[in-house]
């Protein structure tokens, strides 16, 4: 072949677009998967969980009063509210559950709903408080340190934080605003001093699933009374995305077994918190949404109960909710709402009041609950 026509079909081939675009496309469609494959590998090997029994510390804030002592002769108040990591207005809704959202929406937002989900707290002026994800330094709220603006408000009372989600692997999705790496928490308050504080890793799914949750525990706070007893203060957030049967009975199992060993003992126990199950479905009914399943009574030990049944199914089912789906804003009568929000208590604790808070979720998916008791002798 002459030298001219070899020239012209090398220039014949470079001239093919459709060749050059192909080649192109390979390349990128290369990258792509490289990248991809990368990121999974760096998700699931860098992905870890926080140690069981693991000791927590005890903080005491600028106004707490070490004089107080929890006596157990009083009337005392003890609130419960999952603060949504101070994104979920009433009109916010979020890409777990169906929505769009994977930030608050703002810093200002943030503060605007902390402060105002906290001063409906504030206002009922509670001896103990259990808080649920409190953030101290997570992509989707703009790494606010929330527990640092919590304790401001929370001025007067000592408290145990436990980490529910401790420098999570960063989440690329949605694409164009990755949720991103959370360090997230739960918060237990008391005006009285409080001697220790544990934190207990629940089981979770062992499935690829288990990404989607927190690295879900509950901590212990013992408040020492002058007796020589404890009041014992369970919070808990159960979990609520990539669960089955299996990993909802060994959560509940493994509490109600430390529930039940710190009764024994002759301590007073309340367990609160957001149980992230459905507490007005009878177990075995299905209701409006897969992921909130009927609490299981029939679980709960000898010298336990629900808060809540202790004043009749008529008081019960009259109750306010505590909690939205936020698979869209909320609009009242058409949004679906449970109760997911309580406390369970030894029945050495009596009960003497029980609400629900609701005010349309104006600064969280969850309400507040308030619950007035008295300790036995």
């Amino acid at each position: 072949m002459k030298a001219k026509e070899k020239a012209l079909i090398r220039m014949n081939r470079k001239k093919n677009p459709l060749k050059t675009a192909l080649k192109i496309f390979c390349i990128v469609l290369g990258i792509i998967i490289i990248a991809l494959a990368a990121y999974v590998a760096y998700f699931l090997l860098s992905y870890g969980r926080l140690s069981d029994n693991f000791e927590l510390s005890v903080h005491n804030n600028a106004e707490f009063d070490r004089t107080l002592k929890l006596d157990g002769e009083g009337t005392y108040s003890i609130m419960s509210n999952n603060v949504g990591f101070g994104a979920y207005s009433y009109d916010f809704d979020f890409f777990m559950d169906g929505g769009t959202q994977s930030w608050a929406f703002s810093k200002d937002a943030i503060f605007e709903n902390l402060n105002g989900a906290l001063k409906k707290l504030t206002a009922e002026n509670p001896d103990f408080v259990m808080l649920q994800e409190v953030d101290e330094d997570s992509t989707r709220t703009y790494h606010v340190n929330e527990l640092e603006f919590v304790n401001l408000i929370m001025k007067e009372y000592a408290y145990t934080y436990a980490y529910n989600y401790f420098k999570s692997s960063f989440i690329a999705y949605p694409f164009l605003q990755p949720h991103g790496s959370i360090t997230s928490g739960i918060v237990t308050y008391s005006r009285y001093g409080i001697e220790s504080g544990l934190r207990r890793s629940l089981p979770i799914s062992e499935s690829i699933s288990k990404v989607l949750d927190l690295d879900r525990c509950y901590s212990i706070s013992k408040v020492p009374m002058d007796n020589g007893k404890y009041l014992v203060l369970f919070n808990v957030h159960l979990s609520a995305y990539g669960s089955d049967d299996s990993v909802r009975e060994g959560q509940v199992s493994m509490l109600f077994n430390d529930m039940v060993a710190e009764y024994e003992a002759g301590n007073y126990v309340i367990c609160g918190g957001d149980f992230n199950h459905d507490l007005l479905l009878k177990e075995g009914e299905q209701g409006y949404s897969t992921w909130a399943c009927a609490f299981p009574r029939s679980s709960i030990p000898e010298h336990f109960s629900l808060a809540m049944d202790l004043f009749g199914d008529d008081y019960k089912y009259s109750l306010d909710m505590t909690c939205r789906d936020c698979d869209e804003p909320y609009a009242k009568g058409h949004t679906n709402e449970f109760i997911v929000d309580g406390f369970i208590v030894s029945d050495n604790v009596s009960v003497l009041s029980y609400e629900n808070l609701n005010s349309g979720y104006l600064y969280s998916d969850h309400e507040p609950v308030l619950m007035k008791f008295e300790l036995k002798h």
